[in-house]
């Protein structure tokens, strides 16, 4: 019996998270694409004002580097343990937000 619960990608749960029915494939993967990119810079802006001075000089230092994503996994997991966390917070905002939005203009 496996125990070990699925990791999921920011893409899979964006994915699944909306209705992308009225976009082609490709339309589909750019929107995905943009949303990934939002909701990591707002996790990160958040981590990083929740953060001291020390970690948010080292991520300053860090991302003048332009890392690959390998390097900013790396980098994100060292160093914000509660990046999952603020991430599905993220998510539920940006959920809500849009729900917010279909109910404006269902009225």
């Amino acid at each position: 019996m496996n125990t070990e619960e699925k990791q999921y990608t920011l893409h899979e749960i964006i994915e699944q998270s909306f209705d992308f029915s009225v976009y082609s494939a490709d339309e589909k993967e750019a929107v995905i694409d943009e949303t990934t990119g939002m909701l990591m810079e707002a996790t990160i802006l958040r981590l990083l004002e929740e953060s001291n001075q020390e970690i948010q000089e080292k991520f300053a230092t860090f991302i003048e580097t332009h890392p690959d994503e390998l390097a900013m996994t790396e980098f994100i997991t060292e160093n914000f343990p509660n990046f999952g966390e603020i991430l599905g917070d993220e998510i539920r905002i940006f959920k809500s937000m849009g729900e917010n939005t279909e109910t404006a203009t269902a009225e």
